[in-house]
């Protein structure tokens, strides 16, 4: 396969003289390494219980929605599944495309525009990865991409941080060493948006960069499905498939049908 990164279509941004924050925060080297220790074994373990659940059949095509680094799409290939990831961090794919294979493809795609129609027999969008436009109707934009890259009849499977209880943890700062760097991260929420402040010094310079979610909770969740055109079947509260308890659950997982026109 081609290492060269393929544009799935042209990322559309609505101003041209300033970059969104996921645009410059997800293609910093910094942003990897904060998170380059996530935990492979959880996702793997993630994976299976949703594949026991689902019960996908061999070979079914799986679109990996902002797929990072791949560890999802590549665990689902060496599984038997064709599969495609796209993200918008020209440095994630870059570094996916070294995996790809006949079954296995990486593109680099905007989640709001369409990807593909009626292509896929599940989509999956996992680890918190929505909520980053200020604008309601760009986060249900994204939701009807991924509708329309489905099948008729086919599953979306949504994994979402628990608005409730991030609520509830209130204000949160932490140290973070990684590689010799102090990452100074802060957590505030104001209005319906989780901010995330992170800040350190490396080589003599002083850093700033910030993350922000929306905050979600399954009321508003199940409007934009509605929306949409996606039906939500089951709900879970984490990763091994136990039932939702807003208070309580460490993430929102929603597992919806694609209606039928």
């Amino acid at each position: 396969m081609s290492n060269s990164i393929t544009k799935a279509k042209p990322v559309v941004h609505e101003t041209d003289d300033k970059k969104e924050w996921f645009e410059t925060w997800f293609d910093s080297p910094y942003y990897h390494i904060l998170y380059k220790d996530r935990d492979h074994k959880e996702a793997e373990l993630f994976l299976d219980h949703l594949i026991t659940f689902l019960a996908p059949k061999p070979k079914s095509r799986i679109l990996d929605v902002a797929c990072g680094k791949g560890r999802h799409s590549i665990y689902l290939n060496k599984k038997g599944f064709k599969v495609t990831g796209y993200d918008l961090s020209e440095e994630s794919i870059s570094y996916d495309k070294q995996f790809e294979n006949d079954g296995l493809e990486f593109y680099l795609h905007d989640m709001r525009e369409t990807f593909r129609s009626n292509y896929y027999d599940f989509v999956i969008n996992l680890f918190s990865s929505f909520g980053y436009f200020e604008k309601e109707r760009d986060n249900v934009r994204c939701l009807i991409s991924h509708a329309t890259a489905l099948k008729p009849d086919g599953i979306f499977v949504f994994d979402y941080f628990n608005c409730s209880k991030i609520v509830l943890s209130g204000e949160m700062q932490m140290e973070k060493e990684i590689d010799g760097i102090k990452f100074q991260i802060k957590k505030s929420i104001t209005g319906n948006i989780v901010h995330k402040i992170i800040e350190f010094s490396d080589k003599g310079e002083d850093y700033h960069f910030e993350e922000r979610v929306m905050l979600l909770n399954k009321e508003i969740l199940m409007r934009f499905f509605d929306i949409a055109g996606l039906e939500i079947i089951r709900t879970f509260g984490n990763y091994d498939l136990q039932p939702f308890e807003e208070n309580t659950s460490e993430r929102l997982i929603l597992i919806a049908k694609k209606l039928s026109k």
